[in-house]
């Protein structure tokens, strides 16, 4: 990661409530919370991981970086340019440099276009290759592991692995710094998942690409990022080095994450299985205090982490946590 520019990518106090409404006509009665608050930055060159269970908010967060879902506030920055202020031609300009591949392989292809159109397609919208449109669709197959005669076949004919790589092909073509990977590999079968992965990890380091990498299974997390952060219920509760949050987690719902990693240990005891209660809250009516209390195996946890919402605070250096009772003053000895 170069930081010596600064990040590429700077999110502060992003929030995206999506209206509840009810009645014929449509009157607002609520919101659900989907992103409340989440403020962090991507390095140029760092692939930071966003994990979290299903309907925390991190395909929301991601999309909305790219402007492909509104902020309701918050600001978004892309290499020091606002995104939110940006108009048609400035957002163009991003679409070129900054790219995502969807979850469904599938569902991101035309079905009526041969996969070389299909990637053709970028380089035409934004006006790239010409006079060389073949020789660099043959080009961008190769770079996926995939040959110059594929670019005939249709995208039913290829398994789910060799469809995300065409989807990887497409975001590549037009040469980003930053890519959103939401969910790439979960769709897959877990044999292939391994070769897709550490094909991501490849190009992302060959290319120098800056990659959020979002996913709800902290063991793939852990395989692609240099840093994690941990969502849950639309807000960050823990973020730091991949190695300092896997080996020293400091949040409950962290820990439990992890609890349920498979891993061997030598010598030592696998922690156990830490099995959180009932269901994650609703994000139209979030508890108050610490979103994750009502599930939270903390011993001492108590009445204060119903009363106000924990900021992320810095213990090691880098590593961040929200949660009162891990907090560095609750930690600090009394004198």
């Amino acid at each position: 990661m170069n930081d010596s520019e600064g990040p590429l990518v700077r999110v502060r106090d992003l929030v995206r409530h999506f209206p509840i409404r009810r009645g014929v006509f449509g009157r607002t009665v609520g919101a659900i919370r989907a992103v409340d608050g989440v403020s962090f930055d991507v390095g140029r060159g760092e692939t930071l991981g966003l994990v979290g269970e299903s309907g925390s908010g991190k395909t929301t967060t991601g999309r909305t970086l790219l402007r492909l879902i509104e902020p309701t506030s918050g600001s978004i920055e892309f290499d020091g340019i606002d995104v939110a202020s940006m108009n048609r031609a400035q957002l163009r300009r991003l679409r070129r440099r900054a790219q995502i591949v969807f979850q469904d392989p599938y569902g991101s292809l035309n079905p009526r276009l041969t996969v070389g159109d299909a990637i053709a397609e970028v380089l035409d919208v934004h006006a790239l290759a010409r006079g060389r449109r073949a020789q660099r669709v043959d080009e961008l197959l190769d770079i996926v592991g995939l040959r110059p005669e594929h670019a005939r076949r249709y995208p039913h004919e290829f398994s789910g692995g060799q469809r995300q790589r065409v989807g990887i092909a497409r975001a590549l073509a037009v040469e980003p710094d930053f890519i959103v990977c939401d969910e790439p590999v979960s769709a897959l079968d877990v044999s292939v998942q391994a070769q897709v992965l550490n094909l991501l990890r490849s190009l992302q380091q060959r290319l120098g690409i800056a990659c959020l990498f979002i996913a709800h299974d902290l063991a793939v997390v852990r395989h692609m990022s240099d840093r994690i952060a941990v969502m849950y219920l639309g807000q960050i509760v823990e973020i730091g080095p991949a190695a300092a949050v896997i080996a020293n987690p400091v949040h409950p719902y962290t820990r439990a994450l992890l609890s349920a990693v498979p891993r061997v240990q030598q010598g030592r005891r696998r922690p156990d299985r830490i099995i959180l209660g009932g269901e994650s809250p609703d994000p139209a009516a979030p508890p108050p205090g610490c979103p994750f209390h009502p599930r939270c195996s903390h011993p001492l946890r108590d009445v204060e982490c119903t009363l106000a919402r924990p900021p992320l605070e810095m213990g090691a250096p880098g590593h961040a946590a929200a949660c009162i009772k891990e907090s560095p003053r609750a930690r600090k000895p009394v004198s």
